[in-house]
């Protein structure tokens, strides 16, 4: 009897096996989500930067692991060059300047540094402060480090900014004007030489905006504008103008999309300026 029983058991449940096999074998496989690419452009690459102060994560290309954790970049200068579309969601692929960070991170865990339009400032103080605070202006607080004994002058910044840079000398209601992004120097490469303005200089890509200010002094020290020389140009009066770009951007949609960043001037300026004038 009890070997009747172990038969009858064996019988069911190899039967209830079998059944289950033919049940899996009708589930339908989970078809693994796609990565549909919407905007790619390498050249330029959009600035953005770390937007979120919670955990936020960079994942690798194929979206299986996390590699880096935003939270841990806070200052980090983000390039992205595509926007895809996964699980539904808008992803950016971006790097940092070296590229030892890269991946792809949810569209909300990064902003695209934004400029403000040079004609919505009153005073030397308002535009003092931007200058000082705003996310788009690091290379402009670093470039100002190199000249701590200098006074803004906002009339005089907007008023370069709006000059093209073959007439800066000639800056009108100045009477003296030294265009200071002017200045050149030579530069080594890869087995050849070759010139670089301060204004060249500024809209090249540089690893932080300290390393693009240094670039700045050495034109200025190559030159003779070192700080020495600087002071006592201030001491005669000159002020300082300056307009910073770097290359950001003028306004963006909504959500920052890349399709939506607009790098073109709406404020009659023209590209990066460093001036003394009096």
């Amino acid at each position: 009897m009890k070997e009747m029983n172990k038969k009858v058991i064996g019988f069911i449940m190899t039967g209830l096996m079998a059944v289950g096999v033919g049940m899996a074998a009708q589930q339908p496989v989970q078809a693994k989500s796609t990565i549909k690419s919407v905007w790619q452009d390498n050249e330029p690459q959009l600035k953005y930067y770390t937007a979120s102060k919670k955990n936020a994560y960079i994942w690798n290309t194929n979206f299986t692991r996390r590699i880096h954790n935003l939270k841990n970049y806070p200052n980090t200068t983000w390039y992205v060059n595509q926007q895809v579309i996964y699980n539904h969601k808008v992803y950016y692929r971006l790097s940092n300047f070296s590229g030892t960070a890269q991946g792809y991170t949810w569209r909300g865990n990064v902003a695209p540094y934004l400029l403000k339009p040079m004609t919505s400032f009153k005073s030397n103080e308002d535009y003092l402060k931007y200058l000082n605070t705003d996310k788009s202006q690091k290379v402009a607080r670093a470039i100002l480090k190199l000249m701590p004994n200098a006074e803004v002058d906002y009339k005089l910044s907007y008023a370069a900014a709006k000059t093209q840079y073959e007439k800066l000398s000639k800056i009108k209601g100045y009477t003296s004007v030294i265009p200071l992004s002017n200045l050149e120097m030579k530069f080594k490469g890869a087995g050849y030489t070759y010139t670089n303005s301060i204004r060249q200089q500024i809209q090249t890509n540089a690893p932080t905006a300290l390393a693009k200010a240094g670039r700045v002094k050495n034109i200025l020290d190559h030159n003779g504008y070192n700080a020495e020389k600087l002071n006592s140009l201030f001491k005669q009066g000159y002020k300082l103008g300056i307009y910073i770009s770097d290359v950001n951007a003028y306004s963006a949609g909504k959500y920052g999309y890349p399709t939506t960043v607009d790098l073109s001037h709406k404020d009659g300026t023209d590209m990066d300026t460093l001036v003394l004038a009096k």
